[in-house]
């Protein structure tokens, strides 16, 4: 796979061309001005209805005329194949490969809040008809562009999920028109091989293949789960299709990034349907997008970022949409947002390893409901002061470009395992997946406010050596782990691996039916206990006492008890019953949780454009004190010390010069020293400043102001 794109140039920059917005008499003036903030990079849609609004007929022309402005003014540029924005005549055409929700109606294709030149969903990408339509366009694109100096990359689909209905509560599920079940049937068919084998797992007594269906009523698992796994397999297959496309074309490298904040941050992953995993597959660049709107939201831009890192397995990864705020539009403005949060989520995004950073967008959007919205300029064009705190960061990425683009990130201690389907089985009962989001964002907040690196895992793709590098693995909310994660763990702990987990462990098996005991999946035994009692604990948090004191544990959604089989109590509720327990098995650790210990501690905030929460406060540092314990006791090492509030990571280079990223969250000003446990200072230069630090203002002496940034170039050595 080709990275030379990024190994040339560390990309910055921004969202610029949509369909017909900004005008062509804006291109000029807006380049000049993006080489102006220092933006090396922007990203472009290729709306397949603004485009080829006759059949046949494709403006190659008016792409190439903004590349040749790019070009001018020395911007390099991505290119995205919007599809789901469908001419007219191929919807009148085709109108048989309209999109059908679970009640059997066809939804006409139209405008959309990020499509207001319309055609939106487009066709379904069930028939091969709709794939020789797309192909047909993508090819004439690549060939007529393809050779431009000014093109860096191609883009097959932006952020690829199942497009979901949110005009219904909960929103409406597609697809289900005719080529959909029939693929989904081929999907079973290779999953389970035979009639009998789907019946067994489903609980079913079906006689054919034919009398298949897939559920559209809100009650069911086992069906549920595996239909919105085969949707979100059928999206991932898409991106795979295209990408295959282009490479068909063109050596230029393919991008991809996935919808706001990841898979691992959506509530509603059940309906829209998508693994970041598999969707970055077959790109060369994996990205994310992020539209936080208050600075508590920095911890799940960290949260998405960790996820993308792991979901790009090596290849460099960036931040591709970094929203601007003035979210909506129209009628409904949120306003600017502070420099100060716009710098610290940037950041955030830096020092999680990414290797880029683009914003949404530069120019707001002039037609449809997202008109008046984002931008990192005011309504003529002309730079905010957003845009230009944003340059003062590509100015450091454009004169230390080495610097960015080579260091990395220290290796995680810490892996929280990401369970797809676990997602699945709660989505499928309660219509979102807002437990298994907090249960994980809430364990990763408390590593990341003490500045310890976490990774995100999928059950898919852990095995147990892969494991072994971790000192702690965490399984939040943790229903119906994928059978691979179940012998990756079971060796892992075997082997000397430590493991802390919600309650409900493998309370299901693969086929989502109710296993005999729980923990269930042979857990038990390695847990060294089984479920006496389990319910919802209520909206009054839980005492537990803990290691002489008694704190409560907040928002935590079941409240499990367990009869021991060898285990050893570590805290017990206020009756006395056993909470968390933990059991020496083989060389390992196993501890097991009656509490959802991460829930408290959840910032209950959204970083997707589509799905936005109001994050509420708790009070969680009891939970944190006894998981951040149990983690010590397991060897995680918290190798940076930094002032209450103060999150950091070393990003390491290779020539002896360190990059050093601090935030400081906190709405008031902080002073305090640096300890890096395991490292040496000797000398340093604040790199947004200017200024040279001496050792004793490391150690004691910097100074944060509220919200901010302080970005360091370090020399030292390691401790041995």
């Amino acid at each position: 796979m080709s990275h030379a794109f990024i190994d040339s140039v560390f990309p910055f920059g921004s969202q610029y061309l949509r369909g017909l917005t900004p005008r062509p008499e804006d291109w000029d003036r807006d380049m000049a001005t993006m080489r102006d903030l220092g933006f090396n990079t922007i990203r472009a849609w290729l709306v397949w209805g603004t485009l080829e609004p006759r059949q046949g007929e494709v403006d190659v022309a008016y792409v190439r005329s903004m590349l040749d402005t790019a070009h001018k003014y020395g911007l390099r540029v991505g290119l995205l194949f919007h599809l789901h924005g469908c001419p007219e005549w191929a919807i009148r055409k085709h109108r048989r490969y309209w999109y059908v929700d679970e009640r059997g109606r066809s939804f006409e294709p139209a405008v959309r809040a990020n499509t207001p030149s319309g055609g939106w969903p487009g066709l379904c990408f069930d028939y091969k008809q709709v794939h020789q339509l797309e192909d047909a366009f993508i090819t004439t694109m690549i060939k007529g562009l393809d050779d431009h100096p000014a093109l860096a990359f191609w883009e097959p689909i932006n952020e690829p999920h199942q497009w979901i209905d949110f005009s219904q509560s909960p929103p409406g599920v597609f697809c289900y028109c005719d080529g959909t079940r029939a693929a989904f049937i081929d999907w079973l068919r290779r999953k389970y091989g035979t009639l009998e084998r789907l019946n067994e797992a489903w609980g079913r007594r079906m006689g054919e293949w034919e009398e298949v269906r897939p559920p559209t009523w809100r009650f069911g698992l086992s069906d549920w789960c595996d239909w919105r796994t085969f949707t979100a397999e059928n999206i991932a297959a898409l991106v795979h299709r295209r990408s295959d496309v282009i490479r068909s074309c063109s050596k230029k490298p393919i991008a991809v990034h996935a919808w706001g904040g990841s898979c691992v941050t959506c509530t509603e992953l059940g309906s829209m349907a998508f693994d970041d995993w598999k969707n970055a597959d077959p790109t060369d660049i994996w990205g994310d997008s992020a539209f936080p709107q208050r600075a508590s939201s920095t911890v799940l831009v960290g949260l998405g970022m960790a996820a993308t890192r792991s979901a790009a397995r090596g290849r460099p990864f960036w931040q591709a949409e970094l929203g601007t705020a003035d979210y909506h539009g129209t009628m409904i403005r949120t306003g600017r947002l502070p420099s100060r949060w716009l710098e610290m989520w940037s950041w955030e995004s830096i020092r999680q390893g990414a290797k880029g950073l683009l914003y949404w967008q530069f120019r707001k959007e002039r037609h449809g409901n997202e008109s008046g919205a984002f931008g990192l300029t005011d309504y003529a064009g002309n730079p905010t002061q957003n845009a230009h705190a944003v340059a003062r960061i590509g100015g450091l990425f454009n004169e230390h470009r080495e610097l960015f683009a080579r260091t990395q990130p220290e290796k995680a201690q810490v892996a929280i395992v990401f369970s797809y389907q676990s997602y699945m089985l709660t989505w499928s009962q309660m219509r979102t997946c807002r437990l298994n989001v907090d249960a994980m964002s809430g364990y990763y907040r408390m590593f990341w406010e003490r500045s310890i690196p976490v990774d995100v895992v999928h059950e898919e793709r852990i095995t147990a050596e892969a494991l072994a590098g971790y000192r702690l693995v965490i399984l939040p909310m943790p229903l119906a782990l994928a059978p691979q994660a179940r012998e990756a763990i079971r060796e892992y702990i075997a082997q000397g691996g430590q493991v802390l987990s919600d309650p409900y462990l493998c309370a299901y098996d693969a086929d989502k039916a109710l296993d005999v005991e729980v923990p269930g999946g042979g857990f038990a035994e390695i847990f060294g206990c089984h479920e006496y009692d389990i319910r919802q604990a209520g909206e009054a948090p839980v005492k537990i006492n803990w290691n002489g004191q008694s704190f409560p544990v907040e928002r935590s959604h079941f409240q499990a008890t367990w009869t021991l089989k060898g285990a050893q109590v570590v805290a017990s509720y206020e009756d006395g019953q056993p909470c968390v327990v933990q059991h020496n098995w083989k060389r390992g650790r196993a501890i097991l949780a009656g509490l959802n210990l991460g829930l408290g501690a959840a910032p209950q905030e959204g970083v997707g454009d589509d799905v936005q929460r109001s994050g509420t406060g708790a009070a969680y540092a009891g939970a944190a004190n006894l998981v951040t314990t149990l983690a010590r006791e397991a060897g995680v090492e918290q190798s940076i010390i930094m002032p209450q509030g103060v999150v950091a990571s070393l990003l390491r280079g290779e020539d002896g010069k360190h990059l050093f990223i601090t935030l400081n969250t906190q709405t008031e000003s902080v002073t305090g020293g640096v300890d890096l446990k395991r490292f040496e200072f000797h000398s340093g230069i604040d790199l947004l400043s200017q200024k040279p630090v001496d050792q004793s203002a490391w150690r004691s002496g910097l100074t944060w102001e509220a919200l901010e940034t302080r970005v360091f170039l370090i020399e030292g050595q390691d401790i041995r």
